[in-house]
């Protein structure tokens, strides 16, 4: 039988591989902002204009689109989580809406944490009843189309943006077309931290409602998120979903449907911040400063933009009032189809996990 000769370098590279320390994949990425469709950044105006007023004690903030700027929009009402008091911490998601072509009104509801949360939707509804003079005079160059309102608010703000909707005829405001609250909270517990919540049951008939919550929000959970949808009994089940938003930690950063997912903060020197809430965007600014310092890019930031607002509460928004004013990509805001429920892929192509649909389906 013939002899087999091993090669004389096999040895030395057998060595090498073994002495060679094995390379660890990079962790898959998070999905980036779609190019179009609702979430996407195929923006119609090129910027966004910022107006603040502060009268009688009612404070509010009013953009507009610009670049070009419309004759006419139809008009958003932005209602802030608690202590959220002004526009910073939600920025981005704001500049997204007015720049598909929006009006988009931000009224704070609190003078100061002591405020009674009882004044909160009075306080709400002055404040945009003010600014739809303004824009209705003529002064900030913009129209509102009071036929295309939609009402969408986080935390304590879902409820008032629900409150606004079931009880706009009494409160002077708009009738809404779509309404979204997004984690909202809390009609119950301690009674000092109670937000009062309007008869759900007056939330009109043909709206388009979304009810969203997060399977990581331990601050409100799902509890009025569900009430919302169970209790507007006038709005047809077809118009109407509760959604659940998943964690996903498959790659890195992860994504993570906590309270704060929602948060969308830009800081614009041009627009300095008031003194009267200065302190929570100075505590939010040094943690992203201690962070950037520390090296830790690969580390969740729960302020931070990412798919989880463009896949889900952007497009879903986005879907939504598209859907109410045009009857455009109603099947990315209703209907548990893909198009509402997909998040997009990792860059490994791994799908993150979708949203899941809590209600029943409609007729």
């Amino acid at each position: 039988m013939p002899r087999v000769r091993t090669p004389r370098y096999l040895p030395a590279l057998i060595a090498g591989l073994l002495l060679t320390p094995i390379l660890r994949a990079e962790p898959a990425l998070p999905p980036t902002q779609p190019l179009q469709g609702p979430g996407g950044s195929g923006y119609s105006h090129a910027d966004v204009q910022q107006w603040h007023f502060n009268a009688d004690g009612n404070e509010y903030w009013v953009f507009t689109p610009t670049r070009p700027q419309p004759q006419s929009a139809p008009l958003v009402v932005f209602t802030h989580g608690w202590s959220v008091m002004q526009p910073d911490l939600y920025r981005a998601w704001i500049e997204h809406i007015v720049r598909r072509g929006a009006i988009l009104i931000y009224p704070r509801y609190q003078a100061n944490l002591k405020t009674p949360a009882a004044d909160f939707l009075p306080n709400a509804a002055a404040s945009v009843h003010r600014a739809i003079g303004d824009l209705q005079a003529g002064k900030l160059g913009v129209t509102p189309e009071l036929g295309h309102v939609a009402y969408v608010g986080h935390s304590a703000g879902g409820l008032i943006a629900s409150g606004l909707a079931a009880s706009w005829l009494r409160l002077g405001v708009p009738k809404p077309r779509a309404l979204m609250a997004v984690e909202p909270g809390k009609s119950s517990g301690p009674r000092w931290r109670q937000v009062p919540v309007e008869p759900l049951s007056n939330i009109p008939a043909g709206i388009l409602l979304l009810a969203v919550c997060g399977d990581e929000d331990e601050r409100v959970g799902c509890d009025d998120a569900r009430r919302i949808y169970q209790e507007s009994t006038q709005v047809a089940a077809q118009d109407k979903d509760l959604l659940l938003l998943h964690s996903d930690r498959h790659g890195s950063p992860p994504l993570l449907a906590n309270h704060a997912a929602p948060t969308a903060p830009r800081f614009d020197p041009r627009y300095p911040p008031s003194d009267s809430s200065s302190w929570l965007l100075n505590r939010v600014q040094e943690r992203v400063r201690q962070r950037l310092k520390q090296g830790q890019p690969s580390v969740h930031n729960a302020l931070a933009t990412d798919a989880l607002d463009w896949y889900a509460t952007w497009k879903l928004f986005d879907a939504l009032c598209d859907a109410a004013f045009y009857d455009q990509d109603r099947d990315y805001a209703l209907g548990g189809g893909a198009a509402q429920l997909s998040m997009g892929r990792w860059s490994d192509g791994t799908p993150v996990k979708v949203i899941e649909r809590l209600s029943a389906p409609g007729p």
